[in-house]
């Protein structure tokens, strides 16, 4: 017998699943977000994606493909926020989301990061539905180092966190990684958690083929710098700071081009400049490119034109680019962190450097770039590796979970 269809709301308030990764403070949860609900879709199942409104023009109601529909809820002024200006707007979007479900009832509620999830969990206990928690990042206590997780940037975001850990009825995180800190860090109980790995698209990111595997081994026969990708919000966790100090370790005529990918959130203008700034005091101006946000089409060809991504990030419950350059052929260097420690396989596909000293980096770097065995290696394991790990397994995973909170 056919398994019911469900109706899912995925409730996502500070950031719509519409926003391209590496602008605002669009990231990672957008493309897991969005990949895991197209695929319940694609399962039959009803999927409603419900963030808040930010520009006047916004529909209401956005169909993207059967069964799958983003709805804009109005919260706050229609405008662009910065991440830590969403608190105030907790209980305006719990009450236009209570509303909304009562028109447009669903068997289960996903909240993703905290702000959603303590807008929706009265609203969740009041229909009688489950609610299911995800955090895709986590605070760390005040005086802590930025590399314990992410900076609170609202002031209640640990006692939310720690509440919606508790009372929850289901915790999914992205990697093993998140699912201890959970515990640990929020006090949630283990029981309760379940771990749901990203997946990524094997045919959007693929290794280069033909004449793109040509031309870059003809710019590189010729003398041309191999291409360094740094792809994510320009945002401080990140750290590509770190990346910039790390090329420019290297000596100017071993020197790769450094291509940074992704553009700073609203209230990231000021992290963005000191990059601008460390590129101009490190003579890399001539072989650094800002490109801002690509497309995901646009960043798959980035990635797989290039000879390394590099992943410096403080912290990171996953590490998604690491997954989209692994199913593109290329090695990865990882800081050794969080659930990177998952997502690249050291020394099989990709390396983990569990050092902030650029000099480090720029050893890892020199010898990747240097060894044409080994990055070939690297590369061929990670593809590998990428390939079981598909969103068709991931939406699975989740679906599974879902069945067992509703079940209960």
């Amino acid at each position: 017998m056919n398994s019911p269809r469900l109706s899912v709301a995925f409730v996502v308030l500070h950031t719509s699943p519409l926003d391209e990764p590496g602008t605002k403070d669009a990231g990672g949860m957008n493309v897991v977000v969005r990949a895991q609900a197209a695929e319940l879709a694609r399962l039959g199942h009803e999927v409603q994606l419900i963030t808040r409104r930010t520009s006047p023009q916004q529909a209401a109601e956005v169909t993207l493909e059967p069964r799958l529909t983003v709805f804009h809820l109005d919260a706050g002024p229609a405008q662009v926020l910065a991440k830590g200006e969403h608190e105030p707007l907790i209980a305006p979007f719990g009450d236009a989301l209570r509303a909304h479900l009562a028109a447009h009832p669903a068997d289960l509620v996903h909240a993703e990061h905290w702000y959603s999830g303590l807008a929706a969990l009265p609203v969740a206990r009041e229909l009688g539905v489950p609610l299911v928690q995800s955090f895709h990042s986590i605070a760390a206590a005040a005086g802590t180092p930025l590399a314990d997780g992410e900076r609170a940037e609202a002031p209640g975001r640990l006692a939310g966190e720690q509440q919606l850990a508790r009372d929850a009825d289901l915790v999914v995180v992205v990697s093993r990684s998140e699912a201890q800190t959970v515990a640990t860090r929020l006090g949630g109980d283990p029981a309760r958690v379940r771990v749901v790995e990203p997946g990524v698209d094997t045919e959007l990111f693929r290794p280069c083929a033909g004449a793109e595997c040509a031309e870059r081994a003809a710019w590189l026969a010729s003398g041309g710098r191999p291409e360094v990708v740094v792809a994510g919000r320009l945002d401080p966790l990140k750290r590509f700071d770190l990346a910039i100090a790390a090329i420019a370790a290297i000596e100017p005529e071993r020197r790769p081009a450094l291509r940074i990918v992704g553009a700073p959130p609203p209230s990231g203008d000021e992290y963005a400049r000191s990059l601008h700034e460390a590129v101009a005091a490190a003579g890399m101006l001539s072989t650094t490119s800002f490109d801002g946000a690509l497309r995901r089409s646009e960043l798959a060809e980035r990635i797989r034109r290039s000879s390394l991504v590099l992943i410096p990030s403080h912290s990171e419950t996953f590490g998604l680019v690491a997954l989209e350059a692994a199913a593109s052929g290329v090695p990865v260097i990882a800081s050794a962190t969080g659930g990177l420690l998952e997502a690249v396989v050291d020394g099989e596909t990709g390396l983990l450097i569990a050092s902030d000293n650029p000099h480090e980096w720029a050893a890892a770097i020199e010898r990747v770039l240097t060894d044409d065995a080994l990055a070939s290696r690297l590369g061929r394991a990670a593809r590998v590796h990428a390939l079981a790990h598909g969103w068709a397994g991931s939406a699975a995973k989740l679906l599974a979970a879902y069945r067992e909170v509703l079940s209960a």
